[in-house]
């Protein structure tokens, strides 16, 4: 008996009136990349703005396998992966291999053996990257998958490749919304049975993990936890909350059932949007939109 690979379905398509992926030596390609979802994002480098987006989900539990299939699949079905020269393809690697080093501390020989603090490394079917953090002072260590890290640098031939972990790209978009404060900020970040929780403190960083979690209840837990390890008051501490997760949700009752003062983030500061992307939830799509900062 076989088993079929789940689909994708497309839940978001946004392109700009003046969009043409025959400029893409002048633009960016952005792509989000984890086993249950892939976006992909388009910026125009001459204005600074995003001019197209797509997205597009598992109908149904899926692997990195089958989402690097996808992908390949996608190649020859949307003009963002027909064409294969952009001035800067960067993707955002949605998984929980990865660990956080000091900048001082950091050994580029040693990245394997950091990740073993924390995770489980494959050396067959994964590939050891890191992302530096200046502003934090920090050094993101994380594992791409083998088999895309294969295709898309075979792909993309001739464009300038980079992979990052998606907390990178959260912890830089954050950066460039969070106002300075003494008392600590806590930022969510919701994916599909995954919450990544960042807390900054006068700009500084404080925590940063992601959780695999199967109920409201195991989110809350989560939640609440780090705000008690930070002694963040949940009647009194804003928290901002972004990612797959709506007003009427049933996660975000349980953070209003617990949480005080809960707001929705916003699209990031420091770059454009075309019009066509108003008819989106501010708060959906960060990750990849954060991928911008990580310069």
């Amino acid at each position: 008996m076989t088993t079929s690979v789940p689909a994708f379905r497309q839940t978001q398509r946004v392109y700009d009136d003046a969009f043409d992926p025959n400029f893409s030596g002048s633009a960016h390609l952005y792509i989000s990349f984890g086993a249950h979802r892939i976006r992909l994002g388009v910026l125009d480098a001459r204005r600074n703005k995003f001019v197209a987006l797509e997205d597009y989900e598992a109908e149904r539990p899926s692997t990195v396998q089958n989402a690097i299939a996808q992908l390949q699949d996608l190649s020859s079905s949307t003009p963002l992966l027909e064409e294969r020269k952009w001035q800067q393809v960067r993707i955002g690697i949605k998984n929980q291999q990865f660990t956080l080093i000091p900048e001082a501390l950091f050994d580029l020989n040693a990245r394997a053996e950091y990740l073993k603090l924390n995770a489980v490394v494959e050396p067959e079917q994964e590939m050891v990257h890191h992302h530096e953090h200046p502003r934090l002072e920090l050094m993101n260590v994380f594992t791409v998958p083998a088999p895309l890290e294969d295709w898309v640098t075979s792909h993309f031939q001739g464009s300038s490749v980079e992979f990052v972990h998606q907390t990178s790209a959260l912890m830089e978009g954050i950066l460039h919304m969070a106002e300075r404060s003494t008392r600590p900020q806590l930022f969510i970040y919701v994916d599909k049975n995954y919450v990544t929780l960042v807390v900054l403190q006068g700009l500084k960083l404080e925590f940063c993990n992601s959780f695999f979690f199967t109920s409201s209840e195991d989110f809350i837990y989560y939640v609440l936890f780090v705000l008690q390890e930070k002694k963040m008051n949940p009647d009194q501490d804003q928290v901002t909350v972004w990612g797959e997760l709506l007003l009427d949700s049933e996660l975000h009752e349980v953070l209003r059932t617990y949480i005080r003062h809960v707001q929705f983030g916003k699209k990031p500061t420091g770059v454009g949007f075309s019009y066509r992307f108003d008819a989106l939830f501010n708060h959906r799509n960060f990750d990849m939109y954060s991928l911008h900062f990580c310069d």
